[in-house]
């Protein structure tokens, strides 16, 4: 049990400081990365499919789905985050972890926001709040569940 609750404490304090270096990189340098990112599954589909895409018409892929891959990445990093704080919460026998997961994955979500306001060309948004609290949600329900089905059976 106390490899548990270790191993879920340091993979949820290692979730935190990776979103915490990405909200902290400057808006150019994120949107970098993001674009880099778009170009690799581009060129994966590109290999799959064995359609060649030219330059351009990937710039305007990359343009065209940059929103929607930085928005999966706040979805998959809060994911995450809930399956891993929900988990740790667990291990330490927390009467009520899946309510302390939820105010927790929020709460840092809100002050994710809040820090990008401080980093240049940056923003914080609402929105942002809920994608990661969707995702924080969907991963402390899938954990819920997960425990459930393993308990029934």
């Amino acid at each position: 049990m106390k490899g548990r609750r270790i191993t879920f404490t340091m993979l949820v304090i290692l979730c935190l400081c990776t979103i915490f270096l990405f909200s902290h990189q400057i808006g150019k340098t994120s949107e970098r990365i993001s674009d880099g990112f778009t170009v690799k599954i581009i060129n994966v589909y590109s290999k799959i499919t064995h359609k060649e895409i030219s330059g351009s018409r990937k710039e305007e892929l990359v343009k065209d789905l940059r929103k929607y891959i930085r928005k999966s990445a706040h979805f998959t990093i809060y994911l995450l985050l809930g399956i891993f704080v929900y988990s740790a919460l667990r291990s330490y026998g927390c009467k009520h972890s899946l309510l302390y997961a939820f105010v927790f994955c929020f709460l840092y979500a809100c002050s994710d926001e809040v820090h990008q306001l401080f980093i240049s060309n940056r923003t914080g948004r609402v929105f942002d709040v809920l994608i990661d609290t969707v995702g924080s949600c969907v991963g402390i329900g899938l954990v819920f569940l997960f425990k459930k089905l393993i308990k029934d059976n």
